[in-house]
Order: C-alpha cells, then structure tokens, then sequence
C-alpha cells in the first residue's frame, strides 16, 4: 500500500490525488521504490514544521530538474528531494552541515565503487555496510547524518590510501 491506502501495482481505475503542489502521483514510479522512507512533517533538525514544495523556494525563485520538489523544514529550510514521479522522499532532510558531510564523502565512495566494484553502487554500500556496522538498507548517503559521513569517510580514505585516517 502506498501513502494513499491504494497499492501502487493495482490495476484501478482510480485516481490517485496528488499532494499540492505535484502534479500527478504515477502508480509504477511509486511501485519503484524499494525501501521507503516515510515523508516527513518535523525537522529533526530544529523541530519546525516541514512542507512540500517547488524547489525554486531554495533556488532563489528557479526551478531545478525535471521533477523540482522537495520537503522544506520551515525553520532551518533544511531539506531533501523526491523520487521523481513520486511524493516519496529520497532520504532524510539535510541541514547545510549534512549536506555538506554528504557531497564531500560522496567522490571517494564513487570511486571506490568504479575501481573496486566495477560501478556497481549495491556491491559498494554492502561493503561499506559492513564496515560501519549497519544493515545494508541503511547505508546509503541519503540517510546519514554529518557523523555517519564522516565515519564513512574514514572508512573509504583507509581502504584507499591504506593508512590510518586522522580522527
């Protein structure tokens, strides 16, 4: 069942009602996701509310991408972006120190990912699952916070250089 009570592989001829401001809600974008995450309504960041909404309101009034919404907390405007098609969040909000933690660890795991496991992403997160001691479902940059980046981080430098990263 998706967020709506209907299941997503249902052949119905009912509509599905986007939230505002999408629109539409496809039924085999939402089949698509494995591992859902449920949409969020409060920052764990700063406890504010959290809204759905274009992503021109971080952009400065542009629109980016081909499917430009987003959750926005409205206190600290962290915020994460949607599976295309879909209302369903493609991980967990992010503050500008997460954010942050996220794209600088994302290169050296993309690497590693090329040159260890052939481009294979699951292979790589299994990996790096391991190693951080978490389900492999849960190893995915999108769900980290600012420390589980730099756990990772240490991690991916290690494995690459073969010393001893600095704590």
């Amino acid at each position: 069942m998706d967020i709506f009570g209907i299941d997503p592989r249902a052949s119905s001829a009912e509509k599905l009602v986007p939230p505002t401001p999408l629109p539409h809600v496809s039924r085999r974008a939402l089949a698509r996701v494995r591992d859902r995450i449920e949409a969020p309504t409060t920052c764990p960041h700063c406890g504010e509310c959290v809204g759905l909404v274009s992503n021109a309101e971080i952009y400065n009034g542009r629109e980016y991408g081909d499917w430009p919404y987003v959750y926005l907390c409205t206190g600290c405007r962290a915020y994460v972006g949607l599976h295309p098609d879909t209302d369903l969040p493609l991980g967990t909000l992010a503050d500008e120190e997460t954010r942050e933690a996220r794209k600088s660890v994302k290169p050296g795991f993309m690497r590693i990912c090329r040159e260890r496991f052939g481009g294979d992403r699951s292979a790589a997160y299994s990996w790096l699952a391991e190693r951080m001691d978490i389900e492999t479902k849960a190893c995915h940059f999108g769900f980290f916070d600012a420390y589980q980046c730099a756990q990772a981080e240490r991690i991916i430098y290690e494995s690459m250089t073969g010393r001893r990263a600095r704590p």
